[in-house]
């Protein structure tokens, strides 16, 4: 018994340790703060939150907790990479938005988002999807998209049924009944995690820990996300000087560096079609889609036209074009600055716009009307 009392008197302080530790650091928001919790303060109370940035937060995880509260199908959906991250309810007239923009976003980033509004009855009337160039490059995919995996695995079993053939509906591939549920609130489990303890270990001696506020200012000294999904970008950014993106810009020519677009031969065609069929399934489900090609900036557009290598960019577009007059949707935007009028003032940094242009760059340039 002696023993007993000695091990126990031995174990239980480390086992305090262990749980004090990822509870106070709790990089992965598992226990003192949860996705959940945030998406709660965004969705029910309207507020915009600092500190996901400098907690290293997963936007494919907020994603989702806050798509799972959502009341009702919302108006306009926004979808794509960071490149559309800025466009906010205020640009399009209405409160029933969300900006479903996620980082270093992937085909099967949109497949995921398609599939969590569809599993949650929540499609919109419309949705404005962000197309860039790099999403037909597979040497550049990465597997963030891991983290709603069961998602695109059920759009994927969605779209097996489209009718290719006339893009006219689809069949039921089976699927329809099976219900996801992926956790993104507290895992008890956690508590007295070693493997978690030895992360949250590292993140101590480098005073760093998963810490949000909440805020209703609309700009701040730091990121924010705001509750409708679009994001305001911390103010070192949006005061920015030009001379500091071109001089960023320069360095990227001068490597020849065109962000996921090196090691770009051909265009993948599974990829190509799975946007295509994705654009089909929402058409038949009545949404109305609309695709957008977010600008290059002047300079990187200029080296991009006299690079051969980067030709495959005007084939994209080319590509995306045809896409639209054959689904018959509007198509926003061009890969090329000049129809916006962009220019090297307009940008944060080497690719993204600045929020205040952001409008600029949504011109209609295949109209629906003017189709054949």
């Amino acid at each position: 018994m002696k023993k007993w009392c000695k091990a126990l008197l031995f174990v239980l302080p480390l086992l305090c340790m262990v749980a004090a530790v990822n509870w106070y650091v709790d990089s992965y928001a598992y226990l003192r703060v949860t996705y959940d919790q945030i998406g709660m303060q965004m969705t029910d109370a309207s507020m915009n939150v600092a500190g996901l940035m400098e907690s290293d937060f997963n936007d494919r995880k907020l994603l989702l907790a806050n798509l799972k509260r959502q009341k009702e199908p919302k108006e306009l959906i926004v979808a794509g990479s960071s490149r559309v991250m800025n466009f906010e309810h205020q640009m399009f007239g209405t409160d029933s938005f969300y900006n479903t923009g996620l980082s270093e976003s992937t085909i099967y980033d949109l497949l995921a988002v398609v599939g969590i509004l569809e599993q949650n009855g929540q499609l919109p009337e419309k949705m404005l999807i962000g197309v860039d160039a790099f999403l037909f490059n597979t040497s550049h995919n990465n597997d963030r998209y891991m983290e709603l995996e069961e998602y695109v695995a059920y759009m994927q079993g969605r779209l097996d049924g489209i009718r290719q053939d006339t893009g006219a509906g689809f069949e039921d591939s089976g699927l329809a009944d099976r219900s996801i549920q992926l956790c993104t609130g507290r895992d008890n489990s956690k508590w007295l995690s070693l493997d978690y303890f030895r992360y949250n270990v590292t993140c101590l001696s480098e005073h760093k820990r998963f810490a949000v506020g909440y805020t209703r200012e609309w700009e701040a000294e730091q990121y924010l996300k705001h509750y409708d999904g679009s994001i305001a970008y911390q103010r070192s950014l949006r005061e920015v000087d030009v001379s500091e993106v071109e001089e960023l810009t320069r360095q990227s020519i001068e490597e020849h560096v065109v962000y996921r677009m090196t090691d770009y031969k051909e265009i993948d065609e599974e990829s190509m079609e799975m946007l295509d069929a994705l654009v089909g399934y929402l058409q038949a489900c009545g949404v109305e889609v609309m695709l957008y090609l977010p600008p290059y900036s002047p300079m990187m557009y200029n080296y991009i036209e006299s690079e051969e290598q980067y030709e495959i960019t005007f084939r994209i577009e080319d590509r995306i074009r045809q896409m639209a007059k054959d689904r018959s949707v509007a198509l926003y935007g061009s890969y090329d600055p000049a129809g916006c009028g962009l220019e090297m003032t307009d940008l944060y940094d080497i690719y993204h716009v600045k929020t205040e242009k952001m409008m600029d760059t949504l011109y209609l340039s295949v109209p629906v009307a003017n189709m054949p």
